[in-house]
């Protein structure tokens, strides 16, 4: 039996239309695993297990080229070009996001950080959307001997936050009881010129954990910047009137708290997203970034609000943000 259906007398209407797919699907699934060069790779992008979408490209899958569920297999594999397609539609249409860029906040938590540096102790608690995360890391691409460790629920305890601590120092495989690990993290850093390190997300950890911190700052003066949600603060204010957190919140010689971006914060936004026009800065200003989410709900808008303005052939303007954040937001805005 050929791949051609002009050979096949018994062809029925239905079975042409068969015919057809299944053929292009297969040539061009040949064509692909050309290019990829493997069918485990194939398999992994088409979701199919590697054994029927080699079998199916031979001709042999199912008892024969156009047998049983060969059309089923070339139906997956169209649904998964035209996925492919849209995809690349949209990332012809999505502008780059802009990387790191000045704000107010950023400036306000840089001058937190360089004080930090001195051997200081410092608290940042900041609201969603703000760059915090994004400031910390430009500052330490910045600065000699800046450190950063980021917090997850799995590392609240003592144990497990001296681990991803040992880690940003450069210490891949930490293991050992606490007080030998609290040992490796004062060496480290005891040796180095205004070392800092930086504590992300800070609010998941436990008070044990953040006393650890605080007794290395006590210890060889390691500068410490503790970053995190407003309920940072909230646990060092309410524990500094018990004997929960007094010695830290003592220790603490500059705080930062901010929930919402500041206007100096979003006009930098508009110009990284090249947005030049007042009545498009206001809506960013008052309607989208003035809402928990700040920056991050403006980045997200913008992002999409180009996509709609590029699917239309239009440049950006202020409908366009309209009718992103009308689709983001929980709510319709209003026009």
């Amino acid at each position: 039996m050929t791949d051609n259906p002009a050979d096949t007398p018994t062809m029925t209407a239905a079975s042409e239309e068969d015919f057809a797919v299944i053929n292009e699907q297969r040539n061009w699934l040949i064509d692909y695993h050309r290019q990829l060069g493997s069918w485990a790779q194939v398999a992994k992008r088409l979701g199919v297990p590697q054994g029927t979408v080699s079998t199916f490209a031979t001709g042999k899958y199912n008892g024969g080229p156009y047998a049983g569920g060969n059309r089923k297999i070339a139906d997956g594999i169209a649904r998964f070009r035209q996925m492919q397609a849209a995809q690349a539609s949209i990332d012809v249409a999505a502008p780059v996001r802009p990387g790191f860029f000045e704000t107010e906040t950023s400036r306000n938590l840089e001058q937190l950080l360089k004080w930090s540096q001195r051997g200081k102790l410092t608290v940042a608690a900041l609201g969603p959307g703000l760059g915090k995360t994004m400031s910390a890391k430009n500052f330490r691409a910045c600065y000699a001997n800046v450190f950063l460790a980021t917090m997850t629920p799995s590392s609240a305890g003592v144990n497990t936050m001296q681990i991803e601590v040992l880690e940003s120092l450069g210490d891949k495989n930490a293991v050992g009881t606490p007080q030998k690990l609290s040992r490796r993290v004062r060496e480290r850093v005891e040796q180095l010129a205004t070392p800092l390190l930086i504590i992300d997300e800070a609010q998941h950890l436990s008070q044990k954990a953040i006393e650890e911190i605080r007794s290395w700052h006590d210890a060889v003066g390691l500068g410490i910047a503790l970053l995190g949600n407003i309920s940072v603060m909230q646990r060092l204010e309410g524990g500094s009137r018990s004997d929960a957190f007094a010695q830290l919140y003592s220790r603490v010689s500059l705080k930062m708290l901010r929930n919402l971006p500041l206007n100096g914060d979003i006009e930098p936004l508009a110009e990284a997203w090249k947005v030049h026009d007042e009545a498009t800065i206001a809506f960013l200003r008052d309607r989208i970034c003035s809402k928990p989410g700040g920056l991050r709900n403006g980045t997200h808008a913008l992002e999409l609000a180009y996509m709609i303005a590029s699917a239309n052939g239009e440049p950006l303007a202020l409908a366009h943000l309209q009718d992103a954040w009308a689709q983001l937001s929980t709510r319709a805005v209003a026009s």
